[in-house]
């Protein structure tokens, strides 16, 4: 089924490949929640090695817990561009 711009009503869109949402994927990455823990510490007068070693349990329990692709199918989503108003929106699948 041919996806129509929510905000200009155009007909000329395109399903974007290899889609991520940057918010979701960098919030559990470990270059953010390492550096993050440890300044938390270190903000807090604690050994900022329990921060290396809280900032790598959560990013390891954040990485079992978060599913890589939803099973269940209404939470897969599409991300499509506008080629006529450049404008970004999400369909589910």
């Amino acid at each position: 089924m041919k996806q129509v711009c929510p905000h200009c009503q155009s007909a000329d869109v395109y399903e974007m490949d290899g889609y991520s949402d940057p918010l979701k994927d960098g919030i559990a990455s470990p270059a953010i929640l390492i550096p993050l823990s440890i300044s938390l510490c270190r903000s807090l007068n604690i050994n900022p090695g329990i921060g290396v070693v809280v900032g790598s349990a959560l990013v390891a329990v954040i990485k079992q817990v978060r599913p890589e692709q939803s099973s269940i199918p209404l939470l897969n989503t599409s991300q499509y561009r506008c080629n006529h108003c450049s404008y970004v929106f999400h369909r589910f699948n």
